[in-house]
């Protein structure tokens, strides 16, 4: 008997109002996040409260946490707290979280995620990915399984062909919630 390794997918998250290029700072806005599984680019049609969620899963992916501490994390987390604030007319909105609506972020991320990759045929699971850890105590523990890269919107011209990354070609608004359309290169 074999013990499979979940394959590791790619996230790259977006975040526009960038003041300082290439540096992630309070008051951006978290626009999309692309999975890129072995080549393929899908945009996942998350909720904004879902997006800063994952976007602080993915800043803390390295040591697992329980529901508890990430919804007290994100009420001093200051890129939390100051999301989309760059923008013009922006009016800040944080996204507050508690111990339970953690737990039902997670399980609706993972569903979101999972549909993907049903939709797409891909022989993934989103637990894999968004993992429980459990403890010695039996509580749960959650973090981010995959590799990150962080992109600022709009790329420069130099760093859109190096990010190899189609902004420029996301289709439909950002926010519309239709079937998950698959990013290929040359589209």
């Amino acid at each position: 008997m074999t013990n499979r390794q979940p394959e590791r997918v790619d996230f790259t998250i977006i975040h526009d109002y960038t003041e300082t290029p290439g540096e992630c700072y309070p008051g951006e806005e978290v626009v999309a996040i692309i999975v890129v599984i072995r080549g393929r680019r899908f945009w996942i049609p998350w909720s904004p409260g879902h997006l800063i969620f994952v976007d602080f899963l993915a800043r803390h992916r390295w040591i697992a946490q329980d529901a508890s501490r990430i919804a007290a994390q994100m009420q001093l987390d200051q890129f939390v707290l100051q999301h989309a604030s760059n923008a013009p007319g922006a009016q800040v909105r944080a996204a507050r979280t508690s111990r339970t609506a953690v737990r039902k972020k997670i399980e609706r991320i993972r569903g979101v995620l999972q549909q993907v990759f049903d939709d797409e045929g891909l022989d993934l699971k989103a637990s894999d990915i968004i993992r429980s850890e459990e403890t010695s105590t039996r509580s749960v523990r959650y973090r981010l399984y995959a590799k990150v890269t962080w992109v600022h919107w709009p790329l420069p011209q130099s760093e859109d062909v190096a990010s190899g990354l189609p902004v420029a070609e996301i289709p439909g608004p950002i926010l519309y919630p239709a079937k998950v359309i698959p990013f290929r290169a040359g589209m």
